[in-house]
């Protein structure tokens, strides 16, 4: 039994002895998934090296300034197919465009009017004929007196550059006989453009159909401004994405409110303008005193070009017909109306709508003249 029992022992003493053994053998399987960590983490690493080398690459100028180049080349790609759109749909989209502005400056007044109890619908028909009649009541009262007058009033310009060119070659500036030729020249082509003749009548009355359809496109249009504005607005919101939409619900008021205060501040000061200039003319007694407020008028809504050349064409006639003394007077009143006008009318009506510097102005009304004509220069501002 004792040598039983000793066996016994020994077989649990070797047993015991082999378990650390092979505890040990089988530790570095336990400890493998250690292993292969660095396995698990490369990609990691490798995106945060791209990452690294993208923001590297991004800090060199010229990385930067291709990124820049490559987006105006997409804005300038983009504005040309706007206006290629534009000029293969101008019946539809000129007239709609156009509708936005009378809409942008009565929406106020639409506002004011449903806040007191009438229909959307009845408020814009009662604003969309107001606007209609006032504006055929407009070119029907002051285009007639303008265009009676024209033939006269080319007449006394002709005449006041004589005046002008004599008074420069025989006055201090000396100029050649030959260079003012030339400039002359120059001036007369570019009032050529502006054809009066019957010819233009005639060819205006050729496009009678396409100016009726763009006239009921521009009164449907303008109702439904004015009536669905809010509705019209919430469904562009509703095109961009979830993230976007309240920027471009800021961005959009901000536009129209800015589109809006313009033009009611501009017609505002185009009238002060027009009023101012032809009450001088007539106390200096110079003819043809209401054609040329009326041009002053036409022209204020061109900023800083147009009220140049309106009141050079004032001081031009004042020259012509009165003297150089009532010439110079005129162009005093014109230049205090214009200083009026730029130091307290526009920052007082305006406000913040117009901050533009005039070389801006200038550089917007010769691209938009450029691309569009007249239309063109009458929105290039706004």
């Amino acid at each position: 039994m004792s040598d039983v029992q000793s066996g016994h022992d020994s077989e649990q003493a070797t047993d015991a002895a082999a378990a650390p053994a092979l505890a040990q053998s089988t530790a570095p399987t336990s400890t493998a998934p250690t292993s292969t960590a660095p396995t698990s983490t490369a990609p990691t690493s490798t995106a945060a090296s791209i990452r690294r080398a993208g923001s590297r690459l991004a800090d060199r100028p010229t990385i930067r300034i291709g990124a820049y180049a490559w987006a105006v080349i997409g804005v300038v790609g983009v504005l040309l197919v706007l206006m290629t759109v534009i000029g293969r749909l101008s019946l539809l989209v000129i007239p709609l465009v156009l509708a936005l502005f009378p809409a942008a400056i009565l929406t106020p007044l639409a506002v004011r009017l449903k806040q007191g109890g009438l229909r959307d619908a009845l408020v814009a028909v009662i604003l969309v004929v107001g606007t209609v009649v006032a504006i055929v009541g407009l070119f029907t009262v002051l285009v007639p007196v303008v265009a009676a007058e024209i033939d006269d009033i080319g007449e006394q310009v002709t005449r006041g550059v004589e005046e002008l060119r004599s008074f420069l070659e025989r006055g201090p500036f000396g100029l050649s006989p030959i260079r003012l030729d030339d400039l002359i020249a120059q001036a007369r082509e570019q009032l050529r453009s502006f054809d009066f003749s019957s010819g233009a009548v005639g060819n205006v009355a050729g496009q009678a159909g396409r100016f009726l359809t763009g006239l009921a496109v521009f009164v449907i249009a303008l109702f439904f401004y004015l009536k669905d504005g809010p509705a019209l607005a919430a469904w562009l919101r509703r095109q961009f994405p979830a993230q976007a939409r309240d920027d471009a619900s800021a961005i959009g008021g901000l536009v129209w409110n800015t589109i809006g205060s313009y033009f009611r501040g501009q017609l505002l000061v185009a009238f002060v303008d027009a009023v101012g200039i032809a009450l001088g003319l007539v106390v200096l007694q110079v003819p043809l005193a209401l054609p040329v407020g009326v041009l002053v008028f036409f022209g204020a809504l061109f900023p800083v070009v147009g009220a140049f050349v309106s009141g050079f064409v004032a001081v031009i006639i004042a020259l012509a017909t009165k003297g150089f003394v009532t010439a110079l007077i005129v162009l005093a009143i014109v230049l205090a109306v214009q200083q009026l006008e730029g130091n307290v009318l526009q920052p007082l009506i305006l406000g913040r709508a117009t901050q533009l510097h005039p070389l801006a102005v200038v550089g917007a009304l010769i691209a938009g003249g450029s691309l569009l004509g007249i239309l063109g220069a009458f929105l290039a501002v706004p």
